[in-house]
């Protein structure tokens, strides 16, 4: 099975609504869920990105 771009936009998507909540809730362990989160979802970002330039350079 794919994960196509769509899917990784998605998912990251989901990630920052999910940090949202986990920040909206009191706690040290829901601030550093919500730190992690977001990370995970910078990263996701970030490759998709880079793939986007390296088709672009490619193709282009």
């Amino acid at each position: 099975m794919d994960v196509c771009k769509t899917d990784v936009k998605k998912i990251v998507a989901y990630l920052d609504g999910a940090a949202k909540l986990y920040e909206t809730q009191k706690g040290q362990r829901n601030v550093c869920r919500a730190w992690v989160i977001r990370r995970l979802a910078e990263k996701l970002n970030n490759k998709l990105l880079k793939h986007e330039e390296n088709d672009k350079a490619t193709t282009g």
